[in-house]
């Protein structure tokens, strides 16, 4: 099991982090600052939590941090810090990510990953453990931090695309929702009126199930992945906007 919870540490980083990429411009993009916190879940039982927060960095740009911590019997087995960050502006009516930043402590191996996005030459430069790449990019390309400000954005128009491109790995990655529906769930005796997704990576046979608020401004309250060895989710526990 130690192996499977340090891949759902990993897989729900992405979701969030594992909690932004080509907005549509339907409706005026404004960025929600809050600081949301999730518990982690393997069949019913805690392994973790994850803080989310989206804070103005200076006039005209955004701070996104994710940070993910392992709890209760998992942290006893081994300890998993996660934490990523993006720094973001707008342009154009899109968000445009600026610099991303993901540093990793999985027990006795560590990842240290730097993105520099340079929209001058369309260019995305990536450092990692001594080696770099260099990836030519378009407009709306963002990191795979920045999905779900866009994803949250997006469902306010039921016209919207809900594809996305990622630079990651040296490469584009191409994130796609399908909305399911309209669905009532309770969590920690609050109810929610969500839109239900799921979310395909690429051509890979794994989805991802999403529950997203409307009274959250979209925020995801859970996040759900069968897997051969469980079931794994992360559950909103409490949220705070700002002005």
């Amino acid at each position: 099991m130690t192996l499977s919870k340090k891949v759902f540490i990993t897989h729900c980083v992405i979701l969030i982090s594992t909690l932004f990429l080509q907005t549509s411009l339907a409706s005026e993009l404004i960025v929600p600052i809050f600081k949301a916190d999730y518990t982690l879940h393997h069949n019913d039982i805690q392994i973790g939590h994850v803080a989310l927060t989206v804070k103005k960095s200076g006039a005209a740009q955004y701070q996104l941090t994710s940070s993910t911590k392992t709890s209760g019997l998992l942290s006893f087995i081994r300890d998993d810090d996660v934490e990523e960050s993006s720094l973001f502006d707008l342009y154009n009516g899109r968000i445009r990510p600026l610099s991303y930043h993901y540093k990793a402590d999985l027990g006795d191996s560590q990842k240290d990953i730097i993105l520099n996005f340079d929209w001058s030459k369309l260019k995305v430069s990536n450092s990692i453990a001594g080696r770099s790449w260099k990836l030519a990019i378009t407009d709306g390309v963002i990191d795979k931090a920045l999905m779900q400000i866009a994803l949250m954005h997006d469902l306010a128009d039921n016209d919207a695309s809900l594809s996305y491109q990622i630079a990651d790995g040296g490469r584009l990655k191409n994130y796609v929702f399908t909305r399911i529906g309209t669905e009532k769930i309770t969590l920690d005796g609050r109810q929610y009126d969500t839109i239900k997704l799921a979310r395909k990576k690429d051509d890979k046979p794994l989805i991802t199930y999403y529950w997203c608020a409307k009274s959250l401004a979209n925020l995801p309250v859970l996040l759900r992945r069968e897997k051969k060895y469980g079931t794994f989710e992360m559950r909103l526990d409490q949220v705070k906007f700002s002005d």
